[in-house]
């Protein structure tokens, strides 16, 4: 399986988010094993947001699958400091290639029907 470290965006300029009218399910694995279910509320091909229960410390790597219209993507993702009592970000630290054409492609599927 081919993994590409995420690239982050130039400086001064944002990866084009994607807002979710309907939040997707998501589950997060801890290194410890432990599963904690969550809802995507925002994606990025940098990271996104989600609505969790426990927030988890800033800082904690977790493994994380979400299902898109394009196919699951999985990958690595850094937890951010939450912007809220239910809401955190997060950053991926790595991402299989297949994930993120998924990711991409649905991205560009949604902004294209916009524009």
């Amino acid at each position: 399986m081919l993994v590409t470290q995420i690239v982050q965006a130039e400086p001064g300029r944002r990866s084009q988010r994607l807002q979710l009218a309907d939040s997707i399910p998501i589950v997060l694995r801890c290194q410890d094993g432990h599963r904690i279910p969550g809802k995507l509320q925002c994606v990025s091909l940098t990271g996104g947001l989600m609505v969790l229960a426990p927030l988890l410390p800033p800082g904690s790597m977790v493994k994380l699958i979400f299902v898109t219209p394009k196919g699951p993507v999985t990958g690595t993702a850094e937890m951010l400091r939450p912007v809220s009592w239910t809401e955190q970000p997060f950053r991926f630290a790595a991402i299989p290639d297949s994930g993120q054409h998924r990711l991409r492609a649905v991205i560009e599927m949604v902004y294209g029907q916009a524009g």
